[in-house]
């Protein structure tokens, strides 16, 4: 399994479809922190049929392991672990493709180091903590220490998932909620990963972003609504739009086919 020894942390990755070379830029995949039963894997493979596809775990989440004590990490810092994992495998531009906090994490990199972009894909993103998000993160931590671990885990697939998708696997579902029953739910460790969230601010960042920009979001996303997508793709010149009715927020998983396709189409447009 490969990692990337540095000095933060070493750094879990999965290199998907072709080999990394210098004649192609790569995708690095800012993936979900939450998963269904399909999981990311059927969307990283779509996209690995046009480029390769560099998958990772942040510091301290899955495989990779971080030297700091657990607490809140800022967007900035999230990264500077991208930006370290690309110098170690001497990558000078990427593709962004991210999903939901890994689009503060995207955007902040098109803040720190523009000149690493290629082109940048938001999914399901936010501007910033407004009334609603605010309440709505809250709100998780709250039932986070209000209901045991398999009520907890029905409370957050129902936030992330439309009611037809979890209808259309219901058997999946079912099996995990099996395995949630005998995990542990740590609402400070929650709090910590919605913390960087809510400080997050994507405005004035918006305004400066100069790369081809695809922001993709669903009509019926609960945690972060449409509004959100929408605030961004004007904000950014030139940005285009990938809109959805009924994928709620885990478009990589609800919308695979559909999304891969527009992410594949978007890119090989800007760049032929």
């Amino acid at each position: 399994m490969p990692f990337a020894k540095l000095f933060g942390g070493d750094i879990y990755y999965e290199v998907n479809g072709q080999p990394i070379n210098t004649q192609s830029t790569p995708i690095v995949i800012l993936k979900p922190l939450s998963r269904g039963p399909v999981g990311v894997q059927p969307f990283i493979n779509l996209l690995t049929t046009n480029f390769t596809v560099i998958n990772y775990d942040q510091r301290g989440l899955g495989q990779s392991q971080s030297t700091l004590p657990p607490g809140p990490v800022p967007m900035n810092e999230r990264a500077t672990e991208i930006l370290e994992l690309l110098d170690s495998l001497s990558i000078n531009k990427v593709h962004l493709v991210c999903h939901s906090t890994g689009c503060g994490i995207g955007l902040s990199i098109a803040d720190m180091h523009p000149e690493r972009i290629s082109s940048i894909t938001l999914i399901s993103p936010w501007t910033h903590a407004d009334n609603h998000l605010l309440k709505m993160q809250n709100l998780r931590v709250a039932v986070a220490k209000a209901l045991d671990p398999l009520d907890y885990f029905r409370f957050n697939i129902s936030l992330l998932y439309p009611s037809h998708y979890r209808r259309d696997h219901e058997q999946g579902f079912s099996e995990m909620e099996l395995v949630s029953q005998n995990l542990k739910v740590d609402p400070k460790f929650i709090s910590d990963g919605l913390i960087p969230i809510l400080k997050f601010d994507s405005r004035e960042i918006t305004k400066k972003v100069k790369c081809p920009t695809l922001v993709s979001f669903s009509n019926d996303d609960q945690l972060m609504p449409p509004w959100f997508g929408k605030s961004i793709s004007n904000d950014i010149c030139g940005a285009e739009r990938l809109v959805f009715n009924n994928g709620g927020h885990m478009l990589p998983e609800t919308c695979t086919a559909d999304l891969a396709s527009g992410i594949i189409e978007f890119i090989k447009k800007n760049y032929p």
